[in-house]
Parts: C-alpha cells; structure tokens; sequence
C-alpha cells in the first residue's frame, strides 16, 4: 500500500551532516544543469546520484526518469539508471522499457498520481509504479528477486508547470531514509526540473533558429530570382527611355521630354535598388568572399575620383584628393573597396550643397590605414548617427540638399559595413551636427605578409561573387 511520503525535514544531527548535503546539492546542480542536450540530460539524472555521489552504498539501487508528452497526454520512460539491478529489471520486463507508457487518465497508477497531485509518495509494493502497464504478479516477482523493498516516486515541476516524475527504489525501509538523503532527493529533484525545463527551452530555440535559418535562406533565394528577374527588363526599359531622350525616335515636346526624363529616372532607381538588394542578398548567404591582393589605394582612390568627377563638376560641388607623398599599401580586394569608396563619395555628394566641398585624404595609425571622405553638407544629427548603417536605414529627407540624390535605397552604407567587415576593418561616421557637416571613415589593415597569407586562407575556399557594380 502507498502513501504520502514525508518530506518534512529536522534539523540535522551534526554540523558535519548539513555540509555533507550542501555539498552533495552543489555536486548535483554542478553536473546537471551544465548538460543541455536533453537525451544526455536524462542518462546524467539517472546515474549522478548513483555513479557519483556513490548514494548504491546507500542502498538506492534504481532511478527511473519518465516525461510528460503534452500533446499525447502521457507519461513514458525515459532512462534507467545502468546498475546491475536494473539491467536485471530490464532483462525481466515483458514489455520494452521505453514502450512503457501510462495515459494521465490512469489515475491508479501511482507515477501518474504523483504528477497530478504534485505530491511525493512511498509504497512497498513496485507493482504500484507500473500498473497497468505490466500485471502486478509479475512486477512483484521481479521486485522480490531483486530485493526491492521500498520505492518512491517524486514529481518533476517547473514552477507550475508538469514535466515529469522520477522513481528511486531501494533495497532499504523507509524508515532507513535519513533526513540527509531526504534533502538530497528533494533537491535532486528540484535541480531535475531546471535542467530539464531548461534543456527544452535550448530544444526549441534551437528548431526556431534553424527555422528562421530556412526562411532566411528562402528570402535570399526568392530576392536572388526576383532580382535577376527584375533587373533584365528594366535594363531594357531604361536604354529605350535613353534612345528616346537622346532624340533617336523623333522630336519630343518640351512636355513629352519631362515625362520621359522622369521614367528614365524612376527606372534607374530602381534598377540600382534591385541591384543593391542582389549584393545585400549574395553578402547575407555568404555568397561573397574578398580576393585580397597587395594593393595601392592611393591609386584606387584616383580611378574612383576619376569615375564620378563628372558628377560632381555638373552638380558645381568640388572633389578634393589630398593625394599624400606616401602611403602604404594595404590588404584589400580593390573592385569590392572601389564600392565602398564610391558609396561614401556618393553619400556626401547627396548632403553637400552647391559650392561645398568634399575631401578624401588617409591617417595612418595602428597598423591600419584609415580613409576618411569628408563634406561640408548638411551634417547628422546625433539621433541619426547610431542608424546610419543599418539595412534601409534612411536619415531624415530634410537633410538631402541635392535634388537628383534624393532617391536613395538605405542600403549603400550597410553594403559598405558588410566589405569592410569582411575585410576585418571597422568604418563609422562622425559629425557636430546639422549644418555642420559630416566625415565617413574606414579602416583596412597595411599590407604585411603573414596578416596577408592569413586573409587570403580565410577566403580561397569560398565562391567569390563579385558585386554589382554601383553607380552615383
């Protein structure tokens, strides 16, 4: 016959006593709450006790840990503690071990009772424990033969949540069980609860992050298509507004012309965003690796002031390269660094008045050699400052002093972030305010041999992709 089984704890007899449980509970938070896998949890719990704390010497033989499966509103075995009583249960059995289910409407079974009414319980006779799983003569043989003589059954909670229970049967009397090993079970159980509470939570962040991996993976493959998709017939589109602009169908009206010069410029901008998002697409998947060479990026820096010149001399804004008498070489992929300079002498042609200026020039410092493009446009303010290389991240239309810049994507400086990143450069942005201008600056390392060896061994095994060309 069972019964409540009481938990109610005295003091302890001796000083010596209290630090033997303190430091048996350490030992069992230790070993298990640093196991996250939840099937390697459930081995752990069933064996700490027994294997580690040595608690076979004191007659607990068995340790049974079954779950509670919500949604099939169960309770089945889990793990069995590996002792040779139980390998002897287990030869024994008639069914399985882990076949061994209780439905939570098998109110007789005690496992069950004591998941529902969160109670611990005690009982003689092992036949309580798996009833009616397995016929109570047979349970009592197999009890008898290995010298069981007391089980008990303690249910696992998380605050008020039923996880499961765990079942201890010894070869000993009840009244044998010291206040001592009373603390140790409770304990034990307590910290099988967090563990297994905590286990599930990883389960299940786990399944949600390999999810959002999967959905992740699908945008860019749908972006990748869409883009692909997209970017032909615009192209198409926007070389025939040009043939027609360029007067190569006939004379066009003063009024037609607007018209036209207006989808020729809503084209290109969406031309350039298909194109920014097919290169934030190929950054994400990993699809763009950097081909590092020994390179000169005072040259680099005149083939780009070379290429948007003309931008600059129609908008009446001048570009200044403060070109130096010496500099030394970096490590870098040049075409993916040309785009990062580009983007950066786009962006302040798009916030600099007419008659402002803007300066690129080089600080080295650190072992890096530092870029800086500076204007003397409208500036930042300090609440924009944080978002400014942030995917689709737009600063405030107000700030835009240039009419043709106006129409930008919010992706040129996350795509700048993400090469220099991938470079193991840092770029960020400073300025004093509005009307005060602004400064964008990036960093790559000077070129060293082992520093270069080192990033081109990183890289050689990945699918370089170039990226999409961007235009001012």
């Amino acid at each position: 016959m069972y019964k409540v089984f009481d938990t109610g704890l005295k003091k302890f007899t001796s000083p010596n006593t209290a630090e033997q449980a303190i430091s048996g509970l350490w030992r069992i938070d230790e070993i298990i709450l640093n196991t996250i896998d939840i099937e390697s949890l459930a081995k752990r719990i069933v064996n700490v006790m027994l294997e580690e704390l040595g608690y076979l010497k004191f007659g607990y033989v068995i340790i049974v840990l079954s779950l509670l499966d919500k949604e099939k509103e169960h309770l089945k075995r889990i793990s069995i503690s590996e002792t040779p009583h139980a390998r002897k249960a287990l030869k024994s059995s008639p069914i399985p071990f882990k076949k061994i289910v209780f439905s939570i409407e098998d109110k007789e079974n005690l496992t069950v009772k004591s998941l529902l009414k969160n109670e611990s319980y005690v009982t003689e006779d092992l036949s309580d424990m798996l009833h009616p799983a397995i016929d109570r003569s047979v349970v009592r043989q197999v009890q008898k033969n290995l010298g069981i003589l007391t089980s008990l059954v303690f249910p696992i909670y998380a605050g008020t949540s039923p996880l499961g229970t765990i079942i201890f049967s010894l070869n000993k009397k009840e009244t044998k069980i010291s206040d001592f090993e009373k603390q140790i079970l409770i304990g034990f159980t307590n910290a099988t609860g967090i563990a297994i509470q905590h286990a599930y939570l990883l389960k299940k962040l786990r399944e949600a992050n390999e999810k959002l991996k999967e959905i992740d993976k699908l945008k860019d493959e749908f972006v990748s298509l869409a883009g692909h998709e997209l970017r032909t017939p615009m192209t198409v589109i926007k070389s025939y507004l040009w043939l027609a602009l360029s007067g190569k169908g006939g004379d066009l009206t003063d009024k037609l012309k607007d018209y036209l010069d207006k989808a020729y410029s809503s084209t290109d901008r969406l031309i350039k965003l298909v194109n920014d998002m097919l290169n934030v697409s190929r950054i994400e998947s990993g699809r763009i690796a950097i081909n590092v060479q020994k390179v000169d990026l005072v040259k680099l820096t005149e083939d780009v002031v070379g290429e948007v010149k003309p931008k600059f001399d129609e908008g009446g804004i001048k570009l200044i390269f403060n070109k130096p008498e010496s500099q030394p070489f970096v490590i870098a992929d040049p075409d993916k660094i040309k785009e990062v300079l580009i983007n950066l002498v786009g962006n302040a042609l798009k916030f600099t008045p007419k008659d402002g200026e803007i300066r690129i020039n080089f600080e080295h410092k650190d072992g890096m050699v530092v870029t800086h493009v500076s204007d003397t446009g409208q500036g930042i303010g300090p609440e924009d400052l944080p978002r400014l290389f942030q995917k689709f991240s737009l600063i405030q239309k107000s700030y835009v002093t240039n009419k043709q810049a106006t129409l930008g994507t919010g992706l040129g400086l996350y795509i700048s972030k993400s090469i220099v990143k991938i470079h193991k450069g840092e770029i960020w942005a400073e300025s004093d305010g509005i009307g005060k201008g602004a400064t964008f600056s990036f960093s790559l390392k000077v070129y060293k041999q082992a520093d270069f060896e080192s990033m081109r061994k990183g890289h050689e095994s990945k699918q370089s992709l170039g990226l999409i060309h961007r235009e001012i």
